[in-house]
């Protein structure tokens, strides 16, 4: 699968073409997203207090952010990655 199948195709679609885990899985690079796959992020890492962090575009600061997870409900590794 190329990098252009995973990518740039709508949230459903790279839902679709993620294998799904576990939040006790979750890493760095793993995509996650809203309950109606309405909006995607991607994880970076943890916090200091283990809380996992997400990049994601965020409209109401009309900006790219760096927050703590909130509102996703789901999660998978793109399977581009195995």
């Amino acid at each position: 699968m190329s990098y252009a199948n995973v990518i740039g195709h709508g949230t459903a679609n790279q839902y679709s073409r993620c294998k799904k885990i576990d939040w006790s899985e979750a890493q760095a690079g793993d995509l996650v997203f809203y309950p109606d796959l309405g909006h995607v992020g991607i994880i970076a890492g943890t916090d200091d207090n283990g809380n996992l962090l997400v990049v994601h575009c965020a409209s109401s600061q009309n900006n790219v952010v760096v927050a703590v997870l909130q509102g996703f409900t789901k999660i998978g590794r793109p399977i581009l990655f195995n």
